[in-house]
């Protein structure tokens, strides 16, 4: 096997934050990761969240961080995280070419790539590799891009130097804890259902309470509140990455109901807001607006 410089590797892919950690995973990952109460886009089994891939048995596993920050000042009804092009699209594009890369240093080694759409832990993952801490907000955060990141995971058979979990911790100003819509963190355990993040994206009918915890800011998908106040997140670099750079973080929800489902979904397909459908995305400025009349 040839000698891997996996940092000369990323370099060159522009991948610019990078980290390795060890497989199998430490044995109190079990109790570190068990939630008594799992938000339903989290795998409900916490040794799923532990499982690597069925295909092979890994021995490393490559974690990278995509830094999304623009700054911008104008009116916005999205979440960052949904202003470009959708994150799991670009993350596997960049984690393939990586791949690319490793397979020609090593023939024999196999790869599985996990952005979102697998069980995997994948803010545990970046802690592991090194790559930032968990803040009271209940996102991972990098010392250097704060909490606007992405993760992406490729397990490998390969063999590579782990790196060592960062020693530096949340500052603890509870500003997050404070400024949440719906009161969700500080807890025992982070409670999902009162997150307007989550109450965006869920279905089926909501609860006066619900609602007005959605209308509070004018966001239609998502929420960033406890990112906007977090000290971690000030003076924070933009985002090196092209794909993320360009932004409309504002979507016109009148146009949506002239729109057909395969219309919203041939304009819209590419952006992270687009898996649930324009019917979400209507009801919560509905709501939002009615909200305002009161």
């Amino acid at each position: 096997m040839k000698y891997i410089n996996l940092q000369e590797i990323c370099k060159e892919l522009n991948i610019y934050e990078f980290g390795v950690a060890s497989w199998p995973l430490p044995e109190n990952a079990k109790s570190i990761l068990y939630e008594s109460n799992p938000c339903p886009f989290t795998a409900a089994n916490v040794e799923e969240r532990l499982l690597g891939t069925s295909l092979f048995t890994p021995k490393s596993a490559i974690v990278c961080l995509f830094p999304y920050y623009v700054e911008h000042k104008s009116p916005s009804n999205l979440s960052r995280y949904t202003w470009a092009k959708d994150y799991h699209l670009v993350i596997n594009e960049y984690l393939k070419k990586l791949i690319e890369k490793l397979q020609i240093m090593n023939t024999d080694a196999q790869f599985s790539i996990h952005c979102d759409t697998s069980p995997l832990a994948d803010r545990y993952m970046a802690y592991l590799a090194g790559l930032g801490f968990y803040g009271k907000n209940n996102c991972f955060i990098s010392p250097k891009w704060g909490s606007y990141v992405v993760i992406g995971t490729i397990l490998t058979t390969l063999e590579l130097e782990p790196n060592t979990p960062l020693t530096q911790s949340c500052m603890g100003c509870n500003r997050c804890i404070t400024a949440c819509l719906g009161q969700c963190l500080g807890h025992d355990e982070f409670k999902f259902d009162t997150c307007k993040s989550y109450l965006t994206q869920k279905k089926g009918e909501l609860t006066s309470e619900e609602e007005h915890i959605i209308a509070k800011t004018p966001l239609v998908f998502g929420c960033d509140v406890c990112q906007e106040v977090c000290p971690h997140n000030k003076d924070i670099p933009t985002t090196p990455i092209p794909e993320f750079q360009s932004v409309e973080p504002y979507i016109d929800i009148d146009e949506l109901d002239s729109l057909t489902n395969k219309e919203f979904k041939a304009k819209y397909g590419p952006r992270a807001f687009s898996w649930r459908g324009k019917k979400i995305l209507m009801r919560n400025q509905e709501i939002i607006e009615s909200k305002k009349m009161l």
